[in-house]
């Protein structure tokens, strides 16, 4: 029987800070006044995202979506003031355990990341935003930077992802990816991307 190989562990992580952190699904819910409507609303917005790539104006495709929802005008005005009132998931303190060094990488302006990140009561090394980098993920741009800004190569760092559709984009730019499933995946995923229910599990693999 051939000895089984075993990586070596990571050496840093980037987190998705607005799905796999906070919980944005309650801020979003709370702002189009129901979950669901909440949740469609914050899809269009991603949508977005991943069709335009390069970083165009979070605010702009986040009104844009809202129209396309025939959301109350008043709707992007109710997400500016829910955002100032979001909260971590409960398992955050996982983080806390970290050994490693950990960043927040995450799709929207860098007003807004600053903001979520301070909610979180956690310590990163940086939080990165599409803004700054100049593109929304999956774009591997975004990775690859973050990864420059941690001194590690791809292959040395572990990406916690909130949504399929980074864990997939990660993986593709050579990270170690790990989605934590905050909503049931449409799907499954491939079996290098683990699949799990909480931060804790999802930093246990990498």
């Amino acid at each position: 029987m051939a000895a089984r190989t075993s990586r070596r562990p990571a050496q840093a992580v980037v987190l998705d800070l607005l799905m796999a952190t906070m919980d944005s699904i309650s801020t979003w819910s709370s702002a189009a006044g129901d979950r669901e409507l909440g949740l469609a609303w914050r899809d269009a917005v991603t949508k977005r995202m991943i069709a335009a790539g390069r970083y165009v104006s979070y605010d702009d495709l986040v009104v844009a979506a809202a129209a396309e929802l025939r959301l109350p005008s008043e709707s992007p005005n109710r997400l500016r003031a829910a955002w100032s009132e979001m909260r971590p998931w409960p398992d955050v303190a996982a983080l806390q355990r970290l050994r490693v060094p950990f960043a927040f990488v995450t799709n929207c302006s860098t007003a807004l990341a600053a903001d979520a990140a301070l909610r979180s009561g956690l310590e990163p090394a940086f939080t990165l935003s599409a803004e700054e980098s100049g593109w929304y993920k999956p774009r591997p741009e975004m990775y690859r930077l973050a990864c420059d800004r941690m001194g590690a190569s791809v292959g040395e760092v572990h990406c916690v992802a909130g949504a399929p559709y980074d864990a997939l984009g990660a993986s593709a730019a050579g990270l170690r990816a790990t989605l934590v499933a905050r909503r049931p995946p449409a799907g499954p995923l491939p079996s290098g991307i683990a699949v799990v229910s909480s931060l804790a599990e999802a930093l246990s693999v990498g």
